[in-house]
């Protein structure tokens, strides 16, 4: 128990943290009850709970049950007083609120006539109300603990059931796909509507769009979130932001990682004997900026502001065959003298500033007032990577701006009131470097211009309005939730054409296999890939919870989403073999209901100690946008791509052989004259298309044992349903080939190539079983949190978001496609453990660990083997067995993060902390054996090979300093 001692009070109380339903927001709530020395209730006490920081007062009376309740409190520090005429006062009784806290406090009141006691408030280290599974990252968390590129989000992979997904770097939560998880920040919605995961974060480069230090503290929500919450079929992050008090507060920071303390990746050996290393390069990176914080008007209002930089340079090692070298002679193929002319480490850039400012205003006791501002811009590039030429890349310059301005009204004793409004925008316009076709070859790499730029931005416009009748037992919130989003973008895909080579020794004749190139069939391609729409998210909620009993709280909640999507017109492929394809049909909007319960039980024969929490409910995600886009330009009609064949080289006047120019290829700078684009690939919405949903079970429970060490388990069962999938209609049926493979035919509709439709019929099965140990006590140099979890994680489908490619094998056959998610990770222990130590060097000491055992693969041919068109999933067979889909490992992984923090204190408020980081201390940059395909296999005569890989960053090393006031 955590014990502090008030001399001369006639007070004792029971602090015992909690995080109700209704407490999931951007404020917080604190109730209990008052007793006299009988452990009756005392009607009428009057209770005054003060915020030390800002001095906002609430002040309410108890029922005639002793009960008390006041919500919408910011979090903070707080005092709370107790009179009552006849009993002696309680005062000054200090209590500390953290996000979603209901911190229910029982004050047992003296009589008058009483004696002069010592007064011990215990504070209960386990939750006795929250049905939520929640893992709070403290303050504390985020100044102690080791932070990779100081985005707050990076330690929410210390949490329980959650990984960052593979395939676009989102957070993941309880094994649904990273696009299916919410990011709260303030109340408000924090999600990129058109590429999904956080707002400025699309392509995973910008390392934050909000600086940690305007974060104060954030949850991360896996289970038995209230009805308040949606748009994620996973999980969600509920972060607030740091405000202003009554005391002038700041800081200044610098944080530096020296190249010589960056470590090079392991030298790995190939299959053909050759090795390859991972050189650090010209690497650099610092970040610095600043904050402060105070009052305007002392007790009334205030501001908080705060700047944040990162200057970085990110070395790629580029070698043409990447971890298997190729061997050039350029006195031999004059080709490969293009290549060692493009070849060539380089450095890719990611700058990035961030501004954040907040106004905090108190004009009376019952209103509050919130604005911030927060502008993010990054400058970087994509497509680097090792096989990738320096001028294969393409810059990108993220810009987010978000606006939020929050009223809470409290009407009287039980009536409260919240409305807020936010505006966020959304720049991301890339260029490419070179202007000539991009050049790929199999295996080799890429050299001419990166096949995808774009100009895009979204706009998000957010209006919230929350109602709450509150009494101490029983409690109801509803609300309404509005969001009007427009995307606008130019982006059509390899309009300045693609060169593919299926090996080097085609590329050394000039004998490319096709040529890709995106054309405009009405306008030009730049206005007709143009897209700019509009459309609509709504929601609304009521959520209820009840206290039935002192060991049961029961919360009962459910939620209405509503998706209506652009209305523009679409193809219509119900005939597929219609051309043209008629376009006449609408992207389908949809509407779902998602019921919730949820329970707490702290059972009486354990004398309150242990804590049951369960909930059971439904979880409706969103679609992004770039589906919306796909199906809008790629319809037949406005863009059109042209897979020119090696036959029609000489038709068009596309060189070929020792014609093809490799320092210059030759690129359409119009459609040529009589050129029927047929064969190409259009796209559309399945009629009964809807958004997904996740239906979950959750079960756990906590204990403390010797005080402050609690020990929990859990369990979690989720399936996930009406998941996006994407599907070639224009298949025909397949036949069994002769080593069990499914062949198929020409395509039956010849003027199309792949007719992709977007389905939701894909499934998934997660289930987990999280065991937690937590020792948290104040005052103890001690402070640890470890969760080790144990999951499966099946689907049919694990398609993030990828718009225009098909990933499972036969599509057609979905039943087959079943197996492990992308996002299944077997084992993963995650948490940190501290110590301060006070008596000889008073450095804190952190150590932060994340584990999981590999991510699945699938086995894949680079070519095309059963005819469908799609060179990029065929499965491997062996006699006649097909090795399913991701049925193999990638190695486990390994990181501890080493945090060392010492503060020098100048004066009681001024103080430097000297830290050092040091990312992956054991420089575990794991080295395992992968399966692949040798380039000659076929399933008549299978061949695989054993390649070794690395997975993860080498060790890096930073240095600070940070003065704080």
């Amino acid at each position: 128990m955590r014990s502090r001692h008030f001399a001369g009070s006639s007070l004792v109380a029971l602090l015992v943290a909690a995080a109700p339903i209704m407490a999931q927001g951007v404020s917080t709530q604190l109730g209990g009850r008052v007793l006299d020395n009988a452990g009756a209730g005392v009607a009428g006490a009057t209770v005054v709970i003060r915020n030390t920081e800002t001095g906002l007062t609430r002040t309410l009376l108890t029922s005639s049950e002793g009960r008390y309740l006041a919500t919408l409190l910011p979090v903070g520090p707080y005092t709370v007083s107790v009179t009552k005429s006849g009993y002696q006062t309680a005062s000054n009784v200090k209590v500390n609120l953290n996000l979603g806290d209901a911190a229910p406090l029982t004050i047992k009141l003296a009589p008058e006539t009483g004696a002069t006691v010592e007064v011990v408030a215990a504070a209960a280290v386990v939750d006795s109300e929250r049905a939520s599974a929640a893992a709070i990252v403290s303050p504390d968390n985020l100044t102690n603990l080791p932070v990779f590129n100081r985005n707050f989000t990076n330690l929410a992979t210390l949490t329980p059931q959650v990984v960052v997904d593979s395939n676009r770097g989102n957070l993941a939560i309880a094994g649904q796909r990273g696009v299916n998880t919410s990011i709260n920040i303030d109340g408000g919605d924090n999600n990129e509507p058109f590429f999904g995961g956080a707002t400025g974060a699309a392509e995973g480069k910008t390392p934050f769009t909000i600086s940690i230090e305007a974060i104060r503290e954030y949850q991360v929500i896996t289970d038995g979130a209230s009805a308040e919450f949606g748009r994620m079929g996973g999980g969600y992050v509920n972060a607030i932001t740091k405000n202003g008090t009554n005391d002038l507060s700041g800081s200044l920071f610098y944080y530096l990682r020296p190249r010589s303390w960056v470590e090079a990746g392991p030298t790995l050996r190939q299959p053909n004997g050759s090795t390859t290393t991972n050189p650090v390069g010209n690497f650099q990176q610092e970040q610095f900026g600043f904050s402060v914080g105070g009052p305007i008007l002392k007790e009334k209002l205030f501001y908080f502001v705060a700047y944040d930089a990162q200057r970085r340079k990110e070395p790629i090692h580029q070698v043409w065959g990447g971890n298997t070298p190729v061997t050039l002679d350029p006195a031999a193929n004059p080709n490969d003298a293009v290549l060692l002319a493009k070849a060539g480490d380089y450095s890719a850039k990611a700058d990035s500033d961030v501004y954040f400012v907040r106004f905090d205003w108190n004009p009376t006791i019952d209103h509050s007032l919130q604005f911030r501002i927060n502008h993010s811009k990054f400058k970087g590039v994509t497509g680097a990577s090792t096989m990738a030429a320096s001028e294969n890349l393409a810059s990108d310059d993220v810009t987010t701006d978000a606006y939020v301005l929050q009223w809470n009204w409290v009407i009287n004793a039980n009536w409260m009131n919240e409305f807020r409004v936010s505006h966020t925008k959304d720049d991301m316009p890339r260029s490419t470097y070179s202007k000539t076709p991009e050049v790929s070859i199999t295996n080799v790499g890429y050299y001419g211009a990166y096949p995808f730029d774009r100009t895009y931005n979204t706009k998000r416009t957010q209006f919230q309005e929350n109602i709450s009748y509150v009494t101490p037992t029983f409690q109801v919130k509803a609300g309404l939730d509005y969001n009007d989003i427009n995307v606008s973008e130019f982006f059509a895909g390899n309009w300045q054409g693609v060169y593919q080579f299926s090996s080097l020794a085609n590329f050394r004749l000039g004998n490319w296999s096709y040529y890709r190139q995106n054309f405009g069939l009405n306008s030009p391609v730049q206005q007709a890939g143009l897209f700019d729409t509009s459309y609509k998210q709504m929601a609304a909620f009521v959520q209820t919870e009840w206290r039935i009993a002192d060991t049961f709280k029961l919360g009962v909640g459910v939620r209405w989403d509503r998706q209506e999507n652009p209305d523009y017109p679409i193809l219509d492929m119900s005939n597929p073999l219609a051309n043209p394809m008629p376009i006449t049909a609408k992207i389908p909007s949809d509407s779902q209901f998602s019921p919730r319960v949820s329970f707490t039980w702290t059972p009486a024969f354990d004398q309150g100690k242990t804590v049951i929490r369960g909930s059971v409910g439904r979880y409706v995600s969103t679609t992004p946008a770039v589906f919306f886009y796909q199906a809008y330009a790629a319809n037949g009609v406005r863009t059109g791509s042209k897979d020119f064949q090696p036959a029609e080289a000489a038709t068009y006047g596309i060189p070929r052989g020792t014609a093809f120019n490799a320092a210059n290829p030759f690129w359409l700078a119009s459609m040529p004259a009589g050129v029927t684009l047929s064969g190409f690939n259009i796209w559309t919405f399945n009629p009964d298309f809807k958004n997904p949903y996740t239906d979950r079970v959750n079960l756990g429970a906590e204990r403390p044992f010797f005080s402050d060490l609690v020990l929990g388990l859990s369990a979690t069962y989720a399936k996930g349903k009406q998941l996006e999938r994407t599907a070639d209609v224009n298949l025909g049926t397949p036949t069994m080939g002769a080593y069990g493979r499914l062949l198929y035919p020409a395509r039956p509709n010849t003027a199309y190539g792949t007719m992709g439709m977007y389905f939701s019929d894909a499934t998934s099965i997660y289930h987990a079983y999280t065991a937690s140990l937590k020792y948290h006590k104040d005052g103890s140099p001690f402070d640890a949190q470890l969760f080790y979890t144990y999951s499966i994680n099946k689907d049919s489908d694990s398609n993030e978001r990828n718009y225009s490619g098909i990933s499972i094998q036969d599509a057609g056959n979905l039943g087959a496609q079943w197996g492990y998610a992308d996002t299944d990770r077997r084992e993963v222990l995650t948490g940190y453990f501290s110590f301060l130590d006070k008596q000889v060097t008073g450095i804190l000491t952190s150590v932060s660990i994340r584990y999981q055992t590999g991510t699945p693969y699938t086995l894949t041919y680079t070519k095309d083997m059963n005819g469908d068109g799609n060179s990029s999933n065929d499965r491997f067979f062996a006699n006649g067995v097909d090795y399913g889909r991701n049925t193999y490992r990638a190695g486990s992984q390994l990181f501890m993060d080493l945090g060392l923090r010492r503060d020098i204190e100048f004066t009681r408020r001024l103080k430097m902390t000297l830290s050092m980081d040091v990312f992956n201390v054991l420089n575990r940059q794991d080295t395992y054996l992968s399966t692949r395909i040798n380039s000659a296999s076929t399933d008549a005569v299978p061949q695989l090979q054993l390649q070794q890989n690395w997975a993860g960053s080498a060790r890096q090393i930073q240095v600070g300093a940070r003065f704080s006031f």
